[in-house]
């Protein structure tokens, strides 16, 4: 483990694009405009999966914690 709290860092990186956060137990959901992303979460460092919507139609899903952060930075 790398010792850092992930999510916390992508929730950071989130905001300052704008994006707003709700938090429910695991799942952490963003909204901007159109868009929402879902994040399952692991503890605070892995993500078991995520998902993107655009004007609520499903659009991809991952389990790469890159791809979240550069759905965050649209």
């Amino acid at each position: 483990m790398s010792g850092t709290d992930e999510r916390l860092a992508i929730s950071e990186a989130g905001e300052d694009k704008g994006w707003q956060r709700r938090e429910s137990g695991r799942v952490d959901v963003y909204l901007r405009d159109r868009y929402r992303v879902r994040v399952i979460w692991q503890g605070n460092e892995v993500i078991s999966g995520a998902s993107f919507f655009d004007n609520e139609m499903y659009e991809a899903y991952t389990r790469d914690l890159a791809k979240v952060r550069a759905w965050l930075k649209k």
